[in-house]
């Protein structure tokens, strides 16, 4: 099965059978108030605690909400809620027991946040004048997170007048180490999934050397594009990728103008365009369409 977040709403895809809309009685609330109106959605969606069962985000610009629920059943279990936090980009490991997500800072900058699977202890793992984003752990239990990464570059006044390529880095909780995995001057490395210690996918495009009167525009547009809460219903998602497969060896190219992907243990990928969402089966070059479901946004396997 495959979740997408597609214009603020979860699409669910099972093979052979229509799409199912994952509903939220708590959004159909937020709907019919002052929030709900002003941009409450659902921000990210990553698997569940079982195999049936899915986390997602809710959020407007304010505040946000994590549930879980088995799609269809609306039976919706509040894990974590906060009037002050701002959430997107879950994701949640069975074998650590834990959601990672990213949280938005001030002026700008994000870091990394870990909660356990009750929704209790809401804790920042990076810092720093950062964009760190797009959290995934690591298979196995092995306690580590691998996230993109971009610096920001201030005046003494504190200015904003650009920001670093986004590197991978790897964060080891059990020495608190942080390790940079992929980093190049000419891309941006935004997004990845880890499948093994020495094998991951990620998203890349190149690295925008706009002239530096520009730099807080880039700054701020890079933050609106990457984080869920920065646009607008309906809008385009952030700008299509190319999908790499880096192993020691170097990054061999998998499929272009992609917006978000997932990979299974077996290696199956599924990605989406702009013209829907895609798998490419283990050991196969050609992707054959599964959804005509255009700029989604977010999507995983589960």
């Amino acid at each position: 099965m495959v979740a997408c977040l597609h214009r603020g709403k979860v699409e669910v895809l099972r093979r052979g059978q229509a799409a199912q809309r994952l509903e939220s009685p708590h959004l159909e609330q937020l709907a019919a108030t002052r929030v709900g109106r002003t941009g409450a959605r659902i921000v990210s969606v990553t698997r569940g605690r079982t195999s049936t069962e899915l986390c997602y985000a809710i959020g407007d610009r304010r505040a946000s909400s994590v549930f879980a629920q088995v799609p269809g059943s609306r039976n919706e279990q509040p894990v974590f809620q906060s009037a002050d936090a701002q959430l997107s980009e879950l994701d949640f490991s069975v074998a650590d027991e834990r959601l990672a997500c990213t949280v938005a800072g001030a002026n700008g900058t994000s870091a990394i946040g870990v909660l356990a699977d009750d929704g209790r202890g809401l804790r920042t793992v990076t810092e720093g004048d950062v964009i760190d984003r797009a959290p995934r752990w690591a298979p196995g239990g092995r306690a580590e997170i691998v996230y993109a990464s971009a610096g920001i570059g201030r005046t003494k006044t504190g200015k904003a007048v650009g920001r670093s390529p986004f590197a991978l880095h790897r964060l080891r909780f059990s020495d608190n180490s942080v390790e940079v995995l992929m980093a190049d001057a000419q891309y941006d490395y935004t997004a990845v999934v880890p499948v093994s210690e020495n094998l991951l996918y990620a998203l890349r495009r190149s690295y925008d050397r706009a002239p530096p009167d520009s730099a807080f525009a880039r700054i701020s547009q890079a933050f609106r594009d990457f984080m869920p809460f920065g646009k607008s219903i309906g809008a385009a998602p952030m700008q299509s990728h190319e999908l790499v497969r880096v192993t020691a060896k170097g990054a061999q190219l998998v499929a272009q103008d992609v917006l978000a992907f997932d990979v299974a243990a077996n290696e199956d990928v599924v990605y989406s365009s702009t013209a829907g969402v895609f798998r490419i089966a283990s050991g196969e070059a050609t992707p054959a369409p599964i959804a005509a479901l255009e700029h989604v946004e977010q999507l995983v396997i589960y």
